[in-house]
């Protein structure tokens, strides 16, 4: 597969990195079609997300690779047929799968603001706060 940022410019989508204040309770969202179905979750009409868009943080661009890659899964897996709630849990399982071991990933996910913290980090305790798992994360 090539790089989530490469995948989405092939579809002929652009990936738009909009101040933190306009996205904050969304982080990232889409407007695409994909395989000639108009793909979005409610959140990209309360944003106002042109159709072929990706819109991300400007706060979470250095994560790019991981927030891309959840929702360019996330948007397969709507189109699969999954409800957006199924599909976002099941980018998250995707993601789990190919990173769980990664430390940047780890970090991204302990930084998160809200949303990310219950994902499980294997060998740590299920109590540790976002900011405990983010030096633990940090210091591998």
């Amino acid at each position: 597969m090539p790089s989530p940022r490469e995948a989405i410019r092939e579809r002929g989508w652009t990936i738009e990195h909009v101040p933190h204040e306009v996205i904050a309770d969304y982080n990232a969202c889409y407007r695409v079609v994909y395989e000639g179905k108009l793909i979005y979750p409610p959140a990209a009409d309360v944003l106002g997300i042109p159709e072929n868009e990706v819109w991300i943080s400007e706060k979470w661009a250095k994560y790019d690779r991981f927030i891309l890659y959840h929702e360019l899964r996330e948007i397969e897996h709507r189109a699969a047929g999954h409800d957006k709630t199924a599909a976002h849990e099941r980018a998250e399982r995707d993601e789990r799968s190919l990173w769980l071991d990664d430390p940047r990933w780890r970090v991204m996910n302990a930084e998160w603001d809200e949303g990310r913290a219950h994902l499980p980090f294997p060998h740590e305790r299920g109590d540790l706060s976002r900011r405990t798992a983010a030096t633990a994360a940090r210091s591998r």
